[in-house]
């Protein structure tokens, strides 16, 4: 089948600049997500830390209350005194004092049962935002390396870029974006009379003109450029190696 190598040679460099966008929004959408993480990471890591903060004060201020509330000695005082000078008018008066002590005794005893709670909580904190730090540092140091790398490869995809556009027709890139701008994809790879993406059968005339290369193929319904898939699966054997060089 013969075909024309100038408009062959069109619908392989615009299948090229297809593929090199794809991936540079893949690269841009990666970095993107790892400069999220970070961000992310950090507020999380300042939303503990105030919680820690809020912990520790409180439990400051607790033990601060507990050493300065002196009532239990107080009755204690009193009731030795009532011990000493025991007489049976005082007996009511000792049986209250005797009770009031025992509970403020058990409040005492739970209020350090609730200091040793949060003293455990905040030490768990601690530990787990040491881990967290730790992970985060590791991940940062991975993630600059890796961006490292992705910014070298967006540096030579768009130099490759530059000099397909060169190669393409100035009315058929126009079109290129016009559609890319739309739809995301402009040029879309067909097989057996089938448009990927589409999915909506092309006439047999048109799929004949398609394997022909003679002319460039619109897709009626999307406005898309149409390739045949086998010169579409040959250009993507040949830009693995540019487009996953790094």
């Amino acid at each position: 089948m013969k075909t024309n190598s100038r408009i062959e040679s069109q619908l392989k460099y615009i299948y090229r600049l297809q593929l090199i966008h794809l991936r540079l929004k893949y690269l841009n959408y990666i970095i993107n997500i790892f400069t999220v993480f970070i961000i992310r990471f950090i507020l999380f890591l300042k939303q503990k830390k105030r919680y820690l903060f809020f912990l520790t004060q409180r439990l400051k201020n607790n033990k601060k209350l507990l050493r300065s509330n002196s009532k239990l000695n107080i009755y204690k005082k009193k009731i030795i005194q009532l011990l000493k000078s025991l007489q049976k008018k005082l007996e009511l008066d000792l049986e209250y004092h005797y009770i009031s002590f025992l509970l403020k005794k058990r409040k005492a005893l739970n209020k350090k049962k609730k200091m040793i709670i949060k003293s455990i909580k905040i030490k768990t904190i601690k530990q787990y935002l040491l881990i967290k730090d730790f992970i985060f540092k590791s991940k940062i140091i991975n993630y600059k390396e890796i961006k490292e790398k992705l910014k070298k490869q967006l540096i030579f995809l768009k130099e490759i870029e530059k000099k397909i556009k060169k190669q393409i027709n100035k009315n058929f890139l126009k079109r290129y974006k016009q559609i890319l701008s739309i739809s995301g994809i402009a040029v879309v790879p067909v097989y057996k009379k089938i448009p990927f993406g589409t999915y909506i059968l092309i006439t047999q005339q048109k799929y004949y003109e398609l394997l022909e290369r003679k002319k460039i193929i619109i897709e009626e319904i999307s406005g898309r450029i149409l390739i045949d898939f086998y010169l579409a699966n040959k250009e993507n054997n040949k830009m693995k190696k540019i487009l996953f060089k790094f």
